[in-house]
């Protein structure tokens, strides 16, 4: 399922259409801003996210954001259809904005998590548990991601992030919770979509994630996302929770091939100014850059990509320098020829007399009769040349 492109919703649905749901469609409650997220009824596919009473939302906001995706050219929007919860409807009740719609998590994003005495419980992963030591991710029977594996999700986390920054999109809250990972791929699924705004929107801090440079602000911009983001991709890819510098040193140290990406995430975490923070854009194109020392025609890491080599179908003249395309194939061998039965010979007759030519209606001069070879039976005949059919010996 695409996440936006195939929404069934018209862009304002009101309560009433979506209401009537069971305890059992309940994913969450009194979590953060939503008193409950539950599964719409009859398109359980997606989710319906109610929020608390008295919340402050803007609804202009809300619709700018979801008329979004189809303002994007078609690779961002296979983007936001493959890795982002990207609310698709507002819901109202009378002139009030009390909700949401947006898709729910695949079924890859799920795993049956070990729990203790060999029991175990189905539940949705989030990118927290990628962030873990290698330990911890075996105990929870998980598959053990290894480093690449680990880079190339941060790389899909990065690659949300730069697509927000481009169309000025803050999103603020970036931390372990607000991103799903399918354990085993490089999968991943930013959620909480809702209450990300173009150009500014409101403060929010995790505890632990807490942007420096904004203690006094009430606002943030993509400033702020940058920050959080290399903070993120830092401690994912290391397993090193809560270290900030540290966990970018160890990155250093685990990833020897990407430098570049190192020196970047260093300056997103120590940069003096918000401004002084390198783009978005810029981090995902070190993390698709071939890494130091790989080998000339190796991909670059989490990048899902496909050599191909070029075919030039040829024509009359072939360019110069290029080198012939080899047959695949062996020559097929010529065709023998198809012995043809030789035909009776005609019955011999007596010779008919030649007349004597007149000398005066004879023509002045006349070019000698030669011999030529009847192709059909192999006899000379004098005077004689092939039938309309010939070479090809159709005539009986």
């Amino acid at each position: 399922m695409k996440n936006w492109t195939d929404s069934p919703f018209r862009r304002t649905v009101h309560r009433s259409v979506v209401d009537g749901y069971g305890p059992s469609d309940v994913v969450a409650e009194d979590n953060g801003e939503s008193s409950v997220i539950y599964r719409a009824p009859g398109n359980p596919d997606w989710l319906v996210k109610l929020y608390k009473p008295g919340a402050n939302v803007r609804h202009t906001a809300l619709d700018d954001l979801i008329e979004l995706p189809g303002q994007m050219l078609p690779d961002d929007r296979a983007l936001v259809d493959r890795s982002v919860a990207w609310p698709v409807a507002r819901v109202v009740d009378g002139y009030r904005t009390v909700g949401a719609i947006m898709a729910r998590a695949d079924e890859k994003f799920s795993w049956d998590v070990a729990l203790l005495q060999g029991r175990t419980r189905r539940q949705v992963i989030e990118v927290d548990l990628l962030a873990n030591p290698r330990e911890r991710i075996e105990r929870l029977g998980l598959p053990v991601p290894g480093a690449p594996l680990r880079l190339a999700a941060m790389r899909e986390v990065v690659a949300v992030a730069a697509l927000f920054e481009r169309h000025d999109l803050v999103y603020g809250d970036w931390s372990f919770s607000n991103a799903f990972w399918a354990p085993g791929t490089s999968n991943v699924l930013v959620i909480d979509m809702d209450t990300a705004r173009l150009g500014r929107r409101a403060r929010v801090e995790t505890p632990t994630w807490e942007d420096p440079l904004a203690k006094n602000a009430k606002t943030i911009t993509t400033h702020s996302d940058r920050y959080k983001v290399a903070l993120l991709v830092a401690r994912a890819a290391t397993g090193l929770r809560k270290e900030r510098r540290e966990a970018v040193e160890e990155m250093a140290r685990l990833y020897p091939s990407y430098p570049g990406l190192v020196d970047l995430l260093r300056k997103c975490i120590t940069a003096p100014t918000p401004a002084a923070r390198p783009k978005l854009g810029e981090l995902l194109a070190a993390m698709d850059r071939r890494p130091a020392g790989a080998r000339p025609d190796a991909p670059p890491a989490g990048a899902n990509v496909t050599r191909t080599v070029p075919w030039n179908p040829g024509g009359r003249r072939r360019a110069t320098g290029a080198t012939p395309r080899p047959n695949p194939l062996p020559p097929k061998p010529a065709p023998k020829p198809t012995a043809r039965p030789a035909p009776k010979p005609a019955p011999r007759s007596a010779p008919r007399p030649t007349p004597k030519p007149n000398p005066a209606t004879a023509p002045p001069t006349t070019r000698p009769a030669g011999r030529r070879l009847d192709q059909r039976d192999g006899r000379a005949r004098s005077g004689s040349l092939p039938c309309s059919c010939w070479p090809s010996w159709s005539c009986s």
